[in-house]
């Protein structure tokens, strides 16, 4: 690649970002004020919740990215697919996510998040996550990091003066967020698995978080507030999002096929692993 090139590309990569980030402070904005004023309409279902929140942020996103990226393929969570106008080459695809955690916004509870996910040829390139009641943004760019709120953020640390390395981050001391796909809760043999991991992460684990806003927590864990997170069968949106966030911010990540743990440290990791393949692969 010529150096014309990948100056080329990296221009366009900041524009793509400052509209990425344009686009989840618009829809996370309204969603502030929704939430704040009450003023939505939900279908509560057996297992899931509709809100007109959900759709209302999309617009506005859809509004800010189309305006400056016509021609690219857009994946929104609401209206499904937009082709893009004009330009059927273009290597770019955005997976908008308007209200991630659309349950815990309807039921009061403070976590939700705006998000977007860039691909280039199919491969997360950016990932933005806006959580509007506390302004926090987290900005994640193949090769270039994590940035929290426009500081450069990684998920491990060094242990505090006095704690011997091989004890940093056990299971025992950890935090760890449980995530699984909306098609688990609809499938008995899919929710026995989900059950028993969650039972192996209690027993093992100081303690455990059910994630219903999965970039939420991503960003956390980027920022080393939380220790590691589990995914059983998770959904496409939040996924590709949170595996760009584990990569740059120095995350030890396993996957497997139906499953995906990522960790502040090797030896809980392992752990998180081990529950993993032992309860889905077996």
């Amino acid at each position: 690649m010529t150096g014309d090139a990948v100056v080329g590309m990296n221009t366009s990569l900041d524009r793509i970002e400052s509209t990425a980030i344009e686009a989840c402070t618009a829809g996370g904005s309204y969603l502030r004020e929704a939430y704040r004023t009450e003023d939505t309409e939900a279908d509560r279902l057996e297992h899931d919740v509709k809100s007109s929140a959900d759709t209302a942020s999309e617009a506005r996103m859809l509004g800010v990215i189309q305006s400056q990226f016509p021609t690219h393929r857009i994946d929104a969570e609401e209206s499904g697919t937009h082709a893009g106008a004009g330009d059927d080459d273009s290597p770019y695809e955005w997976i908008v996510d308007p209200l991630d955690g659309t349950n815990n916004f309807e039921s009061g509870l403070p976590s939700f998040a705006s998000a977007v996910t860039v691909c280039e040829s199919a491969d997360p390139v950016l990932g933005v996550v806006y959580v509007p009641l506390l302004d926090d943004l987290y900005v994640a760019r193949r090769g270039r990091g994590v940035r929290y709120n426009g500081r450069p953020v990684a998920a491990t640390q060094a242990p505090e003066a006095g704690t011997e390395t091989d004890t940093y981050h056990e299971p025992s001391t950890a935090t760890v967020v449980s995530v699984i796909g909306h098609d688990v809760k609809r499938d008995p043999d899919h929710r026995a698995v989900s059950e028993s991991i969650n039972r192996a992460l209690e027993s093992t684990c100081k303690r455990r978080l059910e994630s219903w806003s999965p970039t939420v927590h991503w960003g956390l864990l980027a920022c080393g507030r939380l220790d590691g997170i589990v995914c059983y069968r998770p959904d496409r949106e939040e996924q590709l999002l949170g595996e760009l966030l584990a990569g740059e911010s120095g995350l030890r990540v396993e996957r497997g096929t139906d499953w995906y743990v990522a960790a502040v440290s090797d030896v809980l990791a392992d752990e998180l692993e081990d529950i993993a393949t032992t309860r889905v692969d077996s």
